[in-house]
Formats: C-alpha cells, sequence, structure tokens
C-alpha cells in the first residue's frame, strides 16, 4: 500500500507550486472568458489540477535511484506485454480465493494481481466525473479522452520516462489502457451522483452583475505587471530617461485614450480606466497617468539617481537630505496605498483625476 501513499504524499507537497506556476495564465483566461473569477471554478479547476498530478505520479513514481535501468535488469527482459486480459488470469493464478467460497474473496485485498487490477480500474475514474460534470462532454468524448490520457501514461512508461532512463522501469500492458478507459467510463456513469450536491456548472455565472463587482487588487497588480514586462522588452529603455518618457507617454496615456481606457494588460484582464463618462477624456488619462508614472515614479527615479551619483564629501549634506526625501516620498506612498487597500478607497491619482478601472466584459 505504501507504493501508493508515496506518490500522493509527493503530490500534494509539489501542488502548490505547480499550482502557483499556472496561477497567471489561469487567471488571464478566467478574466477574458468570464470577467470574473468565480470561488467554485477555481475550486473545481485546482482539484483537477491536483488530480491529475496524484495521477500522474501513481504512474511515474518512485522513480529509480540511477538512470542506468538497463544493468539492473536481467537479459531480454520485456518491456511489454500485448496479451489483452491477462489480468484475468494472474489473478487466478495468484490468488487463494475460491470462485464459489465468498468468505474467501477477502483475500483478494491483499493480492498483487488483483490490487494492480483494481487500481488501474479506478485510476481515471475522477477524470470521468471531470469530463462529464465541468467540461460538458458526452460518452464518447469522455472515452475517447481518457483513452488518450492512458495512452500517455503508458507511452511514459515505454519510453522509460522520455529518455530520462536507458530502459524502461515499468511495463507498457495493453490491459492498463482498458482498465483505464474502463475507469473513466464508470466515472461517466455516476457523474450524476455528485452532480446531484453540486452547483450546476451552467448556472454559476448567472445573475452576475459586473458593475457591482469591485476590480480586484490582485487584478490590477497582473495587468500592471503585464504593461510593465511588455515595456521591458524595449532595448536600452531603462538606460535613456528621454526615451523611457516617449515610451510612457506613448502606452499609458496615447494609447489609454484611443482605446478607450485599455492597455495591452488591461485588455488580457478585462478591465479598462473609466472616467466621468463611458467615453474617456485625454484630459482624465494625462492626469491619472501623469501624476503617477511622470510625477511619482519619475521623482523618485530623479532622486535615486541623484542619491547614487558619485559626488565628494562637499556635497555629502545634500546627498543625505535627498535620501531621507526618497525615504518619506516612499513612506507616505506606502501609508497611503495600505490605507486604500483596508478602506476600500480609491488611489489619489484616481481621485485626482476621476478615473477608476471598472470590469469591460
Amino acid at each position: 500500500m505504501q507504493e501508493y501513499l508515496f506518490p500522493i504524499k509527493i503530490a500534494f507537497i509539489t501542488f502548490p507550486f505547480i499550482a502557483l506556476f499556472f496561477t497567471f495564465p489561469f487567471a488571464i483566461y478566467q478574466y477574458k472568458k468570464h470577467g470574473y473569477i468565480n470561488k467554485f471554478r477555481v475550486f473545481i479547476l485546482y482539484s483537477f489540477l491536483l488530480y491529475l498530478i496524484t495521477a500522474y505520479y501513481l504512474v511515474i513514481l518512485p522513480l529509480p535511484r540511477t538512470r542506468d535501468i538497463k544493468s539492473l535488469q536481467a537479459p531480454g527482459t520485456q518491456y511489454y506485454s500485448l496479451v489483452p486480459f491477462r489480468f484475468i488470469s494472474d489473478i487466478f493464478k495468484e490468488t487463494k480465493s475460491v470462485l464459489t467460497d465468498p468468505s474467501t474473496y477477502k483475500y483478494l485485498l491483499t493480492e498483487r494481481a488483483f490490487i494492480q487490477a483494481a487500481f488501474n480500474g479506478i485510476l481515471l475514474t475522477p477524470l470521468g466525473i471531470y469530463l462529464r460534470y465541468y467540461f460538458k462532454k458526452d460518452l464518447k468524448k469522455t472515452l475517447a479522452i481518457t483513452f488518450l490520457v492512458s495512452l500517455f501514461f503508458e507511452i511514459t512508461q515505454i519510453t522509460a520516462l522520455f529518455g530520462i532512463y536507458n530502459a524502461p522501469y515499468r511495463v507498457f500492458d495493453i490491459d492498463d489502457l482498458f482498465l483505464n478507459t474502463f475507469s473513466g467510463y464508470i466515472g461517466y456513469l455516476i457523474t450524476p451522483i455528485f452532480a446531484f450536491f453540486l452547483p450546476n456548472t451552467n448556472e454559476i455565472d448567472n445573475n452576475v452583475n459586473f458593475e457591482e463587482i469591485r476590480v480586484s487588487y490582485f487584478r490590477r497588480i497582473l495587468a500592471f505587471f503585464i504593461d510593465t514586462f511588455l515595456i521591458g522588452l524595449i532595448p536600452k529603455i531603462n538606460e535613456n530617461i528621454i526615451l523611457e518618457g516617449i515610451v510612457f507617454f506613448t502606452y499609458f496615456i496615447l494609447i489609454v485614450y484611443f482605446t478607450n481606457g485599455k492597455t495591452i494588460g488591461k485588455w488580457l484582464t478585462s478591465i479598462r480606466v473609466k472616467g466621468q463618462e463611458n467615453k474617456l477624456r485625454f484630459k482624465e488619462v494625462f492626469i491619472r497617468y501623469g501624476v503617477l508614472y511622470f510625477g511619482i515614479f519619475g521623482l523618485n527615479k530623479i532622486l535615486f539617481a541623484a542619491a547614487t551619483l558619485n559626488q565628494d564629501t562637499a556635497v555629502s549634506y545634500a546627498i543625505t537630505v535627498i535620501n531621507i526625501i526618497q525615504f518619506v516620498v516612499i513612506l507616505l506612498i506606502l501609508i497611503h496605498a495600505t490605507l486604500c487597500v483596508i478602506k476600500k478607497n480609491r488611489f489619489f491619482y484616481e481621485k485626482i483625476s476621476n478615473t477608476r478601472i471598472v470590469i469591460s466584459k
């Protein structure tokens, strides 16, 4: 039993790191498709990811200690089994159970051939449930997807984890394809039992009023991260303050004005800048991003550059004053941002420009 518990344990340990890797693309997809992130959908999809990780680890773990698997195997070792339904004869060959005596059936629970067949018979059952309940796949598509997933598992084994090892350490078994696909079929059949207790996925987005949904700070930060990442791809932008000013003016003022409040980051996260009226005015955009990027960020950059100049001791007091001013400015901004987050108020540059961030879905 330990050979099954170990992969499950490793799956739960590695899941947070893998989930974190998928968080940004997952969030962007949800914002673009649905306009917001539904908590129940998050639970379903991340539980699905955890299940897939667990299923894959059960197939490949534990890993051998050496890549030289072949030297540990006997000559002529078979890496595949192409005889269908061989698992049935293996069970009868190894079992102590007697078909006509139900009291002996308990022995099956401790016998390798039966446990292995039972494991493959339930491995992809959750996949069948997910495919029918959330992804709305019919029986044919469920069976096809389940078979392909099982085939992927078997290919992983026959290719020795895609060439990492010099020989397979597990057998490609045609019975596994049948049992895994059958387990997906079982999952499809029993889905209504689970669906009875769970919300209808076709209705979880009903009655959503986007005007009442507050744009989260995570969403805003994600859009900002995308925008700054794209700007950072421009060669030598951080070395030329004039080029940087032109790029920021073009990207955050002109483009935002002509797109009625959107940048690439905001478009990907389905949000936009909104002014007093539906059509954003140039004055509103100019004040908003002029204060933010040319005022706060620009001032901070100038102070930082001045503080790092190689000056002699005659101006050391001036450098100290600049450092203090820079520290005070950053501290005030952090205090203001913290209070706005706590009280859910607009930031100062939004109040000055009479703008705010809204959902554009």
